[in-house]
């Protein structure tokens, strides 16, 4: 990343693949040090084309599914293809998303449309999809994940990894009681890369007589519930208390979480390039003040 101080606002992008509304938080930010000069989408029945015309950005769409020969399905917030622990690559309907030849072709074509526009920064708001190791060496990427990625299991990983609902189910699972949102640089795994913020908590505020232990009937589990969702709509357990208070409170977490934490990391992430004090070295690897980050390093504490 290459700003210098004094040149104005940073040139940066945007990768959303639904409704956009953490993309709209961005572009409603008023007097931002970055200026959005394109919207992109993997999926053309986005709202990227409408929220662009609606704030005057260039817009792209890159659909992946015809780019890769997948077939198309309508877009819902449901949907986790890009981290559903669901059936094998070679018998999953979903096998030519995951072909690694075909994704880094796809991700070239994104390099190319990003590098266009002259990109420094790339917000992901609501992407789909983990980006892979090519994207990461050539550009700055920040997201916003709906689970805290401070948590840790036994092994050392990130616990509540996922897309959408899916980290709020997890944390119930465990008995959390509070669910947060997380900011981050974004490296190649998914949601990795350092923290930069944390939003407040969030209450789970399951009903009475519902815990971790009993949120599920009988011999069901949490990848039942996401291969159903994913590939059979929901059929089986679309109406789980698990899903839907998931969703629930994911939605709560959104307004309290992503639309708080999400443009304040963009500003601050964009103010630190254009002093010079954020960049990528040759190998891509991003450095705060001559250093990889650290977790939190946009948050005191």
């Amino acid at each position: 990343m290459s700003g210098q101080p004094g040149s104005g606002r940073l040139p940066a992008a945007i990768l959303m693949s639904g409704t956009g509304s953490n993309a709209r938080r961005l572009l409603e930010r008023p007097d931002p040090s970055y200026e959005v000069r394109l919207i992109l989408t993997d999926n053309p029945a986005s709202n990227a084309a409408r929220i662009a015309r609606e704030f005057g950005v260039e817009c792209a769409v890159a659909d992946i599914r015809a780019f890769c020969g997948a077939q198309r399905v309508a877009y819902s917030p449901s949907r986790s293809v890009a981290s559903s622990p669901s059936r094998s690559v070679a018998s999953s309907p979903e096998a030519a998303l995951r072909d690694p030849e075909r994704r880094a072709a796809y991700d070239r074509e994104l390099a190319g449309l990003l590098a266009r526009c002259g990109t420094r920064l790339a917000a992901l708001a609501g992407w789909d999809w983990v980006v892979g190791p090519e994207l990461c060496r050539a550009f700055v990427f920040v997201n916003v994940h709906p689970g805290d990625l401070r948590v840790r299991d036994g092994l050392g990983r990130r616990r509540y990894v996922g897309l959408g609902w899916i980290p709020t189910a997890k944390a119930i699972l465990a008995g959390e009681r509070f669910v947060h949102s997380s900011t981050h640089l974004v490296t190649f795994e998914l949601d990795g890369g350092p923290i930069a913020r944390v939003s407040r908590p969030v209450p789970v505020d399951l009903p009475a007589g519902v815990n971790a232990g009993n949120i599920l009937p009988e011999g069901v589990h949490l990848r039942d519930v996401i291969r159903d969702i994913n590939y059979n709509g929901g059929r089986s357990f679309g109406g789980s208390l698990l899903y839907t208070h998931s969703r629930k409170v994911q939605e709560r977490l959104k307004e309290e979480g992503d639309w708080v934490e999400f443009p304040a990391t963009v500003q601050r992430l964009a103010e630190l390039a254009l002093e010079g004090r954020l960049a990528r070295d040759p190998q891509g690897t991003i450095h705060l003040d001559g250093s990889p980050p650290g977790d939190l390093f946009l948050q005191a504490g």
